[in-house]
């Protein structure tokens, strides 16, 4: 029985709260919905009819878009994102009570909190130091900045839940009260209170990038509305900070001094770009705010729309920790399913809450596929959630695609979890279809994904980098036949057209041999004949017909019949007198051109072992015929030649790599040059960071590396060039240099691009500079 191991992280579902800016009671109702959520401190609010709001669900990645109010505008925002839709979890999140029997929550409550930790000794340590719930009069000036700050739990009526019944059962809670237009008590922020509870035990995991986390206070106006969403999502994204008020300064005498000289006695320690606390506010107010402020230093944080471009702030990804288990394989070989246990929750799993829905983010170590046929990582492009969720669990809505992870949503009663495996095939359709493009896997292709079959699978290919190989492959169609000193004559040669000789790959292993023992012609043609490429048989002329006929080792006879006359002979003696004579068979047999399917395996076979750890997580493809689904686009009906989907380290956005092949002597022109260029600019440029590369088993030549570099854009480089030097070697750049000699080293598509553009292309420092501009990175100042 074959096992795997996976890594479970449990988190709560991050919701997206649609609102529209105009009624303020459906952002209040928002904010006290997320204070009985677990986890709730970490859902931004979303103001619809601000321009920031699809940015914002971009950069937070929700699992469920939900909306708050009736404004008519609410239902076309939320249809935007279908994808998110999860018919466990009703749009108000509660069932509502019924009869005598209390609602629910059809998400994790912090009652599930409370039950879960009440025996724990922090949980402990928290009551005896005290807990405070804020009070206040709706009537005072600052009543919305209390809410988001201390917080409050929504009316019984509106979630048929008493929470404040619930939390004076468990904490044994104080109330303490803020006269309207009087200080605030210090002792709010010396204690926890309800806002706490939303975000207990909740931690930021590493694999989140890490943007601007600069801990402080927010300064804005109350009465303000961008303010104080602005302040809850800055808040969501995990930073620390307190607010202070424009308009109402001396309310916060007692607050500010004691979270200053908490924040500057616990950031002293650190870099000079962490050791002052900030003063977050509005691009408008950030002269007022660090007037307001006083005397620093400080950092001075402007938000504005850009702010939430996903290259400043970056939220944090909230868990409650992490777990393994031992996945049992099922299913065929081509297509797999795993099986695993749901065993260390951190969470209560009492049948009171079994209706309330998390999430388990699941990673897969030690899967036996190579990413040609199947992946349990399909990239994180959440349009395709939908079809992933019917492909690998049982439903249409319960899958999130994640950066390296995917998602599922569960009951806190599952015990177990059962995944299939995603066929790359269908994964690439898909992912062509949101380009624009019908593909279909083209008759080349089919053949070389079965010529990988064949050796092995992606990294079962290495022989075909023995230039002498590919010769002798090419040397000899499907009906010649050849002797084995030829074909070993053939493997040794020199190639002409580039230099690469067979020395150059002695140190090659293509199968296991002792250690130290160098590659030899006679093991790479015993390798190749075992692996079905070449067939053995015997060549026997007919004494009537005197014609020579080719006849497999399996059907020889002495006494053989002429396949071409139909006489009757005897070939004992030419059996006897004779040799072995081979032909090409299998997939090699199909017909005469199948050997420009090595090139685009040797391609495939280069990147999967050199780029392991961020390719093999999702798929490689062969050879797709692309058609444009809407035929009036003006796109044309062109081909790639291979397709890899593959993992971006320092990207939000997995990256799609399509590009054309040619053997030794082949051309790359203007055609093969727009087809792609079409192909790759129809990619959603939100969803994918899209790259073109250009392979062939020779030297490009001047008119090919031109064409080559109009492919980059102005702000982007996206072409990457492969040749024989890159191709023929284990290691990618073991036989290039740069400029000034030194080595060369790639691990992501980024990276080819980038040494492409430094081996082929001249430098362009001003491209370089204008690139940083348009992404719109912003820095933070001193002040």
């Amino acid at each position: 029985m074959e096992t795997a191991r996976v890594d479970i992280v449990y988190r709560p579902l991050r919701i997206a709260f649609a609102v529209h800016s105009s009624d303020l009671d459906s952002i209040r109702s928002a904010v006290r919905y997320c204070h009985c959520l677990w986890g709730g401190r970490y859902n931004p609010i979303i103001l619809i009819d601000r321009p920031e709001a699809h940015r914002l669900i971009e950069l937070f990645r929700p699992d469920i878009v939900t909306s708050v109010g009736d404004h008519a505008d609410l239902a076309l925002f939320k249809a935007k994102y279908a994808f998110l839709e999860n018919s466990r979890v009703p749009p108000g999140l509660f069932h509502p009570a019924h009869g005598d029997r209390e609602g629910t929550a059809t998400v994790l409550d912090v009652r599930n909190l409370m039950v879960h930790r009440r025996d724990d000794p922090e949980w402990k340590r928290m009551i005896d130091d005290g807990f405070r719930v804020a009070t206040w009069d709706d009537a005072d000036p600052l009543a919305d900045v209390f809410l988001m700050q201390f917080g409050q739990y929504p009316a019984l009526d509106a979630v048929g839940i008493d929470y404040r019944n619930s939390l004076d059962q468990a904490v044994q809670a104080i109330d303490l009260p803020i006269v309207n237009g009087g200080v605030i008590p210090a002792e709010l922020v010396q204690h926890p209170g309800i806002a706490h509870l939303s975000r207990y035990d909740l931690t930021p995991h590493y694999s989140a990038r890490v943007g601007w986390d600069y801990p402080g206070f927010y300064v804005g106006n109350a009465a303000n509305v961008d303010d104080l969403v602005t302040f809850w999502n800055l808040r969501a994204c995990g930073i620390q900070m307190t607010w202070h008020d424009l308009d109402h300064h001396a309310r916060f005498g007692l607050v500010k001094p004691d979270v200053e000289a908490n924040l500057r006695a616990r950031l002293a320690g650190n870099d000079d770009f962490h050791n002052k606390p900030a003063v977050w506010s509005l691009d408008a107010n950030r002269e007022n705010a660090l007037v307001t402020m006083g005397a620093g230093p400080w950092f001075s944080c402007g938000v504005s729309e850009l702010t939430w471009n996903g290259h400043n702030v970056s939220p944090a990804k909230m868990h409650f920790g992490t777990e393994s288990a031992l996945a049992v394989f099922g299913g065929s070989r081509q297509l797999p399913r795993l099986s695993f246990a749901l065993k260390d929750k951190p969470f209560a799993s009492d049948a009171w809450f079994y209706e309330q829905q998390l999430v388990a983010s699941v990673s897969v170590f030690g899967e036996r596929g190579d990413g040609s046929s199947y992946t349990f990582t399909p990239p994180c492009v959440p349009e395709l959630n939908e079809f992933a969720s019917r492909t690998m669990v049982m439903g249409y809505d319960s899958l999130r695609l994640e950066p390296e992870r995917i998602g599922v949503i569960i009951d806190i009663a599952d015990v177990d979890l059962r995944l299939s495996a995603m066929p790359i095939p269908a994964l690439i359709e898909r992912t062509f279809a949101l380009a624009g493009f019908e593909a279909k896997l083209s008759a080349s292709g089919l053949i070389t994904r079965q010529l990988v079959t064949s050796m092995g699978g992606l990294d079962g290919v290495r022989a075909f980098k023995i230039p002498g190989v590919r010769k002798l492959i090419k040397s000899f169609g499907p009906t010649h036949s050849f002797s084995k000193n030829d074909a070993i004559n053939k493997i040794g040669s020199k190639d002409l057209d580039t230099g690469s000789t067979f020395s150059d790959h002695r140190r090659l292993y293509i199968e296991q041999r002792g250690r130290g023992t160098d590659l030899t012609p006679p093991m790479v043609f015993t390798h190749l004949v075992e692996k079905g490429l070449f067939r053995i048989g015997s060549d026997l002329r007919c004494p009537t017909c005197q014609l020579a006929s080719w006849t497999p080792l399996d059907n020889l006879k002495q006494k053989a019949a002429c396949p071409l006359c139909g006489a009757d002979f005897d070939a004992t003696r030419q059996l006897v007198d004779g040799q072995f004579a081979y032909r090409r068979t299998g997939v090699l047999g199909v017909e005469k051109n199948a050997a420009g399917a090595i090139p685009v395996a040797m391609v495939l076979q280069q990147l999967y072992v050199n780029f392991r750890s961020s390719f093999s997580a999702e798929g490689f493809g062969a050879s797709y015929d692309l058609k444009p689904i809407d035929q009036g686009s003006g796109l044309s009906v062109c081909e790639t030649d291979f397709v890899i989907l593959a993992h971006e380290p320092r990207s939000s956005k997995p990256a799609v790599i399509v590009g054309e092949c040619k053997d030794a002597g082949g051309t790359i022109d203007a055609d093969d040059i727009e087809h792609l260029r079409q192909v790759a600019d129809g990619f959603p440029k939100n969803r994918f960071a899209v790259y073109i590369l250009l392979a062939k088993l020779s030297a490009f030549t001047e008119a090919e590396i031109e064409l080559a570099k109009s492919l980059n854009t102005q702000f982007s480089r996206r072409v990457i060039l492969l040749t024989h030097e890159e191709l023929e070697p284990y290691h990618i750049f073991e036989r290039r240099k740069d400029a000034a000699g030194g080595a060369l080293y790639a691990s992501t598509a980024h990276d080819l691009a980038e040494v492409t553009s430094r081996l082929y292309f001249p430098p362009e420092p001003a491209v370089v500079v204008a690139a940083a501009a348009e992404m719109d990175i912003a820095k933070p100042s001193q002040a």
